[in-house]
């Protein structure tokens, strides 16, 4: 099956800034029109679903919310959509206490009544491919400074989950925000590459060692990166997406998004679509 995989689309409403800690220009560091290029482009490429891993507005405002729900309304009603929650999606306190992403977006796009984690969620796409989503965004009171954590709990969970769906035969991707490791190479603008890490990384490079796991997808670093780290049954690839929105001159950090050729033996194929620079 073809999977489709973008991240990161800071989604923003020029019109509520400054709040936040963000100045209004810092709403021109990704462009909406970038994302909706993308999409526009998974549209045609016969991919049989999406995952989004993350940070999909820029502060959790909820007209930025209500505008995401709109770009992605068409694989939201075609059931063919999975969502992970980022920490710019719970970055106000307001919004974590409204439950803004779980009621807008949800893991399927399409919102909950009711703002109760579904995360870990298996979500079958195949016969033998299945998503277990992970949410490793949390709020804190310096959300510049607040690192990732999936927590004991959820990790116990996501473990019995790869267990199950390995032991019918099926290949098992894990998708989360936050980064595990980093690339040995850095970019000119990744100068911050500490700020807001996953706690519990080491964690979920054990499970990955231990179970046997097809892939891991995440975002928040906005730049594409692949690293392969030892697994249960040989090198686990662990893809960044970058940003899908990002405006920027550096190859590695322009908007894109990603395609994954995957069967039950795990990913065949990966493939990038690069957005036009504006």
């Amino acid at each position: 099956m073809r999977i489709a995989h973008l991240s990161d689309l800071h989604v923003a409403d020029r019109r509520r800034y400054p709040r936040n800690g963000f100045a209004a220009k810092d709403c021109d560091r990704h462009s909406a029109r970038l994302a909706k290029g993308l999409l526009s482009a998974l549209k045609d490429a016969a991919v049989d679903h999406l995952v989004v891993t993350g940070d999909l507005t820029l502060s959790s405002e909820a007209s930025e919310f209500e505008r995401v729900a709109e770009l992605l309304r068409p694989w939201a009603e075609k059931g063919k959509l999975t969502v992970v929650p980022g920490n710019h999606d719970v970055w106000t306190g307001e919004a974590v206490r409204s439950g803004r992403f779980l009621r807008s977006i949800g893991p399927d796009g399409r919102g909950m009544r009711r703002a109760a984690s579904p995360y870990p969620l298996a979500v079958l796409l195949s016969a033998d491919v299945v998503l277990v989503a992970l949410d490793s965004a949390r709020h804190g009171e310096k959300p510049f400074e607040t690192p990732g954590r999936l927590g004991g709990t959820q990790l116990a969970t996501a473990r019995e989950m790869v267990r199950e769906h390995a032991k019918e035969g099926r290949a098992v991707l894990l998708a989360l925000h936050h980064h595990l490791v980093l690339p040995p190479e850095r970019v000119p603008s990744d100068a911050c590459v500490a700020r807001m890490p996953l706690a519990d990384a080491d964690k979920v490079v054990r499970l990955v060692a231990e179970m046997p796991v097809a892939a891991v997808l995440h975002g928040h670093r906005h730049c594409a990166f692949r690293v392969d780290l030892p697994g249960a049954s040989g090198p686990t690839p662990v893809l960044c997406a970058g940003s899908a929105s990002r405006v920027a001159d550096e190859p590695v950090r322009r908007a894109r998004a990603y395609l994954y050729e995957v069967d039950r033996s795990g990913v065949r194929g990966v493939e990038a679509l690069v957005a036009s620079v504006e």
